[in-house]
């Protein structure tokens, strides 16, 4: 084997090895604030145990300040349905599919509420990305995560529809279209 064969075979298994040795360092794989191909980030939401809620349960209430200073109670809005969807200001999915609940939200106006939970988010980051965007549903940051916490938020998006009477009938973790939110919510409209 001639020399200049050999330093090219050397420079080839070390750059194999190399590049090896950072892909199990990096692992791109377990990267939790990636998105996945369904459309879901996850996030770091300490639980203490707090199970998920499921479909046919009554949701779990809570109150909380919106970012406009309106206190909002959800068991005060049974009478007609209610999406709560969980996001954040830098989560690529929710940012995308902002536009689509927002046009919902609009075409629903007086029959739904809607209410954004943004995980772990502060008032100021909510308030400029609610103003950028245009957003006119009752806005919520869940600064201490403990509305996170009670619906057991582990990826963003995440929505909860409830119906009339409070109970959870549909929840979709991941993205969601226009159409997707439009068919449930006539189904929860009847």
């Amino acid at each position: 084997m001639s020399r200049n064969l050999r330093t090219v075979l050397v420079l080839v298994i070390t750059t194999v090895v190399i590049l090896g040795g950072v892909l199990l360092v990096q692992q791109p794989w377990k990267n939790s604030s990636a998105t996945d191909p369904s459309g879901v980030t996850s996030i770091d939401v300490n639980l203490n145990g707090q199970a998920a809620p499921a479909v046919g349960q009554l949701a779990t209430d809570f109150t909380a300040t919106t970012i406009t200073g309106d206190t909002i109670t959800l068991s005060d809005l049974r009478g007609h349905p209610v999406w709560l969807v969980f996001g954040a200001t830098w989560c690529v999915n929710c940012r995308a599919e902002a536009p689509d609940v927002a046009a919902v939200a609009q075409a629903y106006d007086g029959k739904v509420t809607v209410v954004t939970i943004y995980v772990g988010e502060s008032v100021s980051t909510v308030q400029g990305y609610a103003d950028r965007l245009g957003l006119t549903t009752p806005q919520i940051a869940d600064t201490s995560n403990s509305i996170a916490t009670a619906y057991a938020i582990m990826g963003i998006p995440a929505h909860f529809f409830i119906d009339s009477n409070g109970a959870i009938q549909r929840i979709v973790v991941g993205s969601v279209t226009k159409q997707n939110a439009t068919d449930i919510l006539n189904s929860l409209m009847g």
